[in-house]
C-alpha cells in the first residue's frame, strides 16, 4: 500500500491514523523523485482533505505524476472545484455537493474527522476569528484588512492543535481549523470560502456534529 501524499497537515496525520488502525503496509511515495520499481508497490493513495479541479498546480502535477506510473491510484476523500478526469481506480468524495462533478465518486467523510485527538487542555481566550489569506477565501483583504490565519505559521497537526486549544470559539472559514475545533470540544462556527465546499461539507456532516453557520464573521453572536 503506498500513500502520495502533498505536504504535511492534518489530514496526512489522520490518514496515516486510519491506514495503522487497519494494519495496512505503506510508505510515502513522491511519484517526481521515487520510481515503482523501487518498492513494492501495491497502489497509490492520493491526497486526503484537498480539492480536485483547482488551480493549484502542484497538486495537480503530482496527480498527473501519479497517474502516468500506471499503477492503480484512488483518491482519497477530498471536493471537486470542477472534474478532474482519471483514469482513478475509485475517487471518495467528502461533500455531497462535489459529487456533481465526479460521477461514480463514494461519498465519506473527510479523514480528518476520524482523527484520534488528546484531551486538550483548557481554553484561556474566549474566541478567534481565522480567515485565510490564500486561494478560495470569500473575503477579500480590502474589506478585510486584519486577517488573521494559523495555517500560514502552523507547520505540523500538533502546532495546528495546540492553537484551536487555547480559544473557546472558533469562527473561521479554514475547514480543518473548525474539525479540530470539534474534536477538542469547542464552540466552532464555520463561514464559507469562494466555492461549495465549506457549505456542503457543514451540511453534509458538520451540522449534525454541533457546528454552527454564518456567512460573515461579524454576525456571529457570542
Amino acid at each position: 500500500m503506498i500513500w502520495c501524499q502533498f505536504g504535511l497537515s492534518l489530514a496526512s496525520s489522520a490518514t496515516r491514523q486510519l491506514l495503522r488502525h487497519f494494519g495496512l503496509r505503506w510508505t510515502t511515495f513522491h511519484p517526481f523523485y521515487d520510481r515503482p520499481d523501487d518498492v513494492d508497490l501495491d497502489c497509490l493513495l492520493l491526497f486526503a482533505g484537498g480539492s480536485m479541479g483547482s488551480d493549484f498546480l502542484p497538486a495537480l502535477r503530482i496527480r498527473q505524476a501519479a497517474l502516468a506510473t500506471g499503477l492503480p491510484c484512488t483518491i482519497l476523500p477530498q471536493s471537486f472545484v470542477t472534474p478532474e478526469p482519471g483514469p482513478w481506480e475509485r475517487v471518495f468524495v467528502r461533500e455531497r455537493a462535489s459529487l456533481t462533478h465526479a460521477p461514480g465518486g463514494i461519498l465519506v467523510p473527510d479523514v480528518a474527522l476520524g482523527y484520534e485527538f488528546s484531551i486538550p487542555p483548557s481554553p484561556v481566550h474566549e474566541r478567534a476569528v481565522c480567515l485565510r489569506l490564500n486561494g478560495h477565501s470569500a473575503f477579500p483583504h480590502k474589506k478585510y484588512p486584519k486577517k488573521f490565519d494559523p495555517a500560514a505559521w502552523c507547520y505540523s497537526p500538533e502546532e495546528y492543535i495546540a492553537f484551536a486549544a487555547q480559544y473557546q470559539h472558533l469562527i473561521t472559514d479554514r475547514l480543518h481549523l473548525a474539525i479540530v475545533g470539534l474534536g477538542l470540544g469547542r464552540r466552532v462556527t464555520l463561514l464559507p470560502v469562494s466555492y461549495h465546499k465549506n457549505r456542503s461539507m457543514w451540511e453534509t456532516w458538520l451540522r449534525a456534529l454541533g457546528c454552527e453557520w454564518a456567512e460573515r464573521p461579524e454576525v456571529v453572536r457570542c
